[in-house]
Formats: structure tokens, C-alpha cells, sequence
């Protein structure tokens, strides 16, 4: 069975294999404001990205295991679809050492596939994107 990604209904709590889009939020009181944001990561890792004019972020949820398989290269043209209208501000986010020492094939067509992405591993924790004063999409953390 392939590994699905369903379309989530909140952008601030974006579960295991979903994706969710909102509008970008701007910061507050000079503290960058989260616009998606995904449960907690001990495992797994995320893709956050903003449309052209940084008006829209999205945020996927990625597992290596999914409910329907194991995430594999064959699975990355998904995330690269869901990803056709946010082409700015890519970055992979979350437990990235994990995910090269588990499945390094997978994780190598997935950075393969997004040229210039940045990537942010700062371990356990909840992982998130919004807009900074510049309107450049800030990978935002917080520890477990």
C-alpha cells in the first residue's frame, strides 16, 4: 500500500501524514508567531515552505512508518506535489540524523528533490514555521 498524506484541519497542529496550509501570520511584539506547526517530533520530520509572495506556508508531517508503509524514494514525488504552489523558503525540519541513519535512500531522494532547502535538526521537540520581520519563512523550535 502507498504511503498517504491526508490534508489536515489545523495548521497549528499538523499530525502524522498530514499537510496543512494558512495564511502567513505576521510577527508579533517582535517575536516571530508560528503559522504551521507540527506535534511533537522524536521520529519524524517535516517540510515547511511558503508560496511566491510569502502570503501562504504550508507544513507536511512526514513518518517513517506510516499507517499505510514505510515513507520510501518512490513516495517523494507525493510530497513534491503537495509542494507545487510553494516553491520558496523550503526546509526540512526535525529529527534529519535519525532519518539519514534509518532510511538514507529515502531521506537522499527527498533532499534531491528539493534543491536550496534548508534543513534544521535540533532534536526532540515541536517544530514549526512562520514569517520573520523580513517576511522570510523562521523555522521556530521548542524542546520537549
Amino acid at each position: 500500500m502507498a504511503y498517504r498524506i491526508h490534508q489536515g484541519n489545523d495548521p497549528l497542529n499538523i499530525r502524522e501524514c498530514e499537510w496543512a496550509s494558512a495564511q502567513a501570520i505576521l510577527p508579533a511584539d517582535g517575536r516571530d508567531v508560528p503559522t504551521v506547526q507540527f506535534g511533537n517530533f522524536t521520529s519524524c520530520i517535516g517540510i515547511v515552505a511558503s508560496n511566491t509572495d510569502a502570503s501562504q506556508i504550508i507544513g507536511i508531517h512526514l513518518v517513517m512508518v506510516g499507517p499505510d508503509g514505510p515513507f520510501s524514494a518512490d513516495d517523494v514525488p507525493t510530497v513534491i506535489e503537495l509542494l507545487a504552489d510553494f516553491p520558496e523558503n523550503r526546509s526540512i525540519v526535525g529529527q534529519i540524523e535519525w532519518w539519514q541513519d534509518n532510511v538514507p535512500e529515502a531521506f537522499a531522494a527527498l533532499v534531491d528533490a528539493l534543491p536550496n532547502a534548508g534543513q534544521s535538526d535540533r532534536g526532540d521537540g515541536t517544530y514549526g514555521a512562520g514569517l520573520n520581520s523580513v517576511d522570510q519563512l523562521e523555522v521556530l523550535y521548542e524542546p520537549l
